[in-house]
């Protein structure tokens, strides 16, 4: 049915409904104890009787869609053999609001101009999206949650919230801009990009249900790429993330210790989202930044390309060494008979000069090292 078939194909929609989504989320669309039988998805509605929906599906360019319909909301869970997509949107008396996105994809055309139908942005950059390895399996995840009793309104705040990126790159003007960044700074209570308050605990249960899956599936690692930097910070606090490539974790930590000391000029610490507004704004033309607000360094990723990205990783099962990694031929300098003389010839006491490693020889000390 799919040009190709991952191995989280495999996961189920009742996999989905029972494991991914978090309970509260169904409790939004006055659902409970909701299952997957024989296809359809069963709940108790609020009286408590049980009741039973049949999905209606479509197969359209290579997706297979299955939409569940219910008085108040629905969900939707999509797959076209390298991604599983599942979306949640609750209908009210304002209209229909978007509850929760999530998403595991394989990463099998990673690094390559192929790319499979529900990914909307493109992996193609080596750098940065190709396996370590041809049979090395990894699955992305990504996770969006949102209040549909908390929905900012409609009006120009949550624009230049959700739309930040226009703002900052396409239409960029300096006075409309620090006047709105001010106010949702101050009193939106929203990070950037976000439309309401995220529903706790919803995106730590599905990291941590995803994780369970894609283990059981035999994958080697699970990736996020967090266009936000405090969604990076979620993932690498929260779910015990770490960074794929050790340049990325180093600039991550220049940032962090500018906005460590921009704290300290102002003389206290910022939470979570004042930092976010902060990183955020480095991303505006440069002259325009007011001094006491300049980090000196920008945040790497941006939420509307991916063309170059970070990614964190949490590792599941173990990836087993190539064996013939150890027969490469290498230069004699590094071969491993010359590491091995090398690590055994006599170091003078470091213990009192900061450990400096001598300079090659013939080429002069460099005075004033550290």
């Amino acid at each position: 049915m799919f040009k190709y078939n991952a191995p989280l194909m495999a996961i189920t929609d009742g996999d989905v409904v029972q494991r991914l989504v978090h309970p509260d989320v169904f409790r939004k669309l006055r659902l409970s104890n909701p299952t997957v039988i024989g296809g359809d998805l069963r709940y108790l509605d609020e009286a408590g009787a049980s009741v039973s929906v049949a999905p209606t599906v479509t197969f359209v360019d290579f997706i297979e869609t299955k939409v569940f319909s219910f008085p108040t909301g629905r969900l939707i869970i999509q797959r076209d053999g390298l991604e599983l997509l599942s979306e949640v949107f609750h209908q009210g008396a304002d209209g229909e609001r978007k509850v929760l996105r999530c998403a595991l994809r394989d990463r099998l055309l990673d690094g390559t101009p192929a790319s499979s139908p529900l990914c909307p942005f493109p992996n193609t950059h080596e750098a940065t999206n190709r396996a370590p390895h041809p049979v090395f399996r990894a699955a992305e995840l990504s996770i969006y949650c949102y209040d549909p009793e908390r929905y900012l309104p409609a009006n120009e705040m949550r624009d230049f919230i959700v739309r930040y990126d226009e703002y900052v790159y396409k239409h960029f003007e300096p006075e409309k801009f620090f006047r709105l960044w001010t106010r949702a700074f101050e009193a939106s209570n929203m990070a950037p990009w976000q439309p309401s308050p995220s529903m706790k605990g919803v995106a730590q249960h599905f990291v941590d249900k995803a994780g369970e899956l894609l283990t059981a599936h035999q994958y080697h690692r699970m990736d996020a790429v967090c266009g936000f930097y405090n969604v990076a910070m979620f993932f690498i606090d929260r779910m015990g993330f770490e960074f794929t490539y050790g340049e990325h974790k180093a600039a991550f930590q220049v940032l962090q210790g500018a906005v460590r000391q921009l704290e300290s000029r102002i003389g206290r610490r910022l939470n979570l989202r004042e930092q976010a507004w902060v990183v955020a704004l480095q991303n505006i033309p440069a002259e325009f930044i007011p001094p006491q607000l300049a980090l000196g360094v920008r945040w790497f990723n941006s939420p509307t390309d991916t063309s170059y990205v970070c990614r964190l990783h949490r590792d599941l099962n173990r990836f087993p060494p190539d064996p013939r990694v150890g027969g490469f031929e290498l230069p004699s300098l590094f071969s491993p008979a010359a590491s091995s003389s090398a690590a055994t010839v006599s170091q003078p006491d470091t213990a009192d000069s900061g450990s400096i490693i001598p300079p090659p020889p013939d080429n002069p000390p460099v005075t004033g090292a550290k």
